[in-house]
């Protein structure tokens, strides 16, 4: 079973109810082409500011979930709106999206810095625009010093820390994170889970991320 855990501060509760929802699950189910039922319908909203956890088994449809509202797939039935529109509007101002996959999916032949400045790259950002927005990514995860690093030099904390980066200095309004610190130790799980209440906090974000249900 797929359970949402919310966890918000009062302010962020203000914040939450003053804004058109960021997403709204309508009644969306998730069958995949060889009949596996991936997702039962479902109905949610995700409000602005919002820091929504989505816990539950392995194969419960947390990341089938996730991806749905990244638009990486879409519902067999019902329908989801992004800021009460269709997708078409996402990535406009004030309507980005910003996703963390599992596995950090850092390029092994570049240095931190060209795997942070990816994204901007690929949209032709100006490069005093780009130095700013990666050193500024950079320092909110703690990697001031580790700019001119290869991924193979990191640990697997610092390079997850490097991918929430790359995610960071697209300067997203929604941040999905797809059960991101499952392959750490829980010492390292539990620093990074707190960094990322403080960049929430921070950066005014809405934050969905999926995390497996321990025993």
């Amino acid at each position: 079973m797929l359970a949402p855990n919310t966890a918000l501060s009062p302010k962020a509760d203000e914040r939450a109810g003053a804004a058109a929802p960021v997403v709204e699950i309508l009644s969306a189910d998730k069958v995949f082409p060889n009949g596996t039922r991936a997702l039962a319908t479902i109905d949610l909203t995700v409000a602005s500011g919002e820091f929504l956890t989505l816990i539950g088994p392995s194969g419960c449809g947390k990341s089938t979930l996730l991806k749905l509202i990244a638009n990486l797939l879409e519902p067999t039935e019902g329908r989801i709106l992004w800021w009460s529109g269709a997708f078409d509007k996402v990535g406009t101002r004030g309507r980005s999206i910003a996703f963390v996959f599992q596995d950090p999916t850092l390029m092994p032949w570049a240095r931190v810095e060209a795997n942070v400045r990816l994204p901007l790259d690929l949209a032709r950002t100006p490069v005093a625009q780009s130095r700013r927005r990666v050193a500024d990514a950079l320092s909110r995860v703690g990697l001031e010093g580790f700019a001119h690093h290869y991924p193979r030099q990191l640990s697997g904390g610092m390079k997850m820390r490097v991918s929430i980066a790359r995610s960071l200095v697209v300067e997203p309004n929604l941040l999905l994170m797809d059960e991101p610190f499952g392959a750490l130790d829980e010492f390292t799980r539990n620093r990074l889970d707190a960094d990322l209440v403080r960049l929430w906090w921070e950066r005014k974000l809405t934050e969905v991320s999926v995390e497996q249900m321990r025993s």
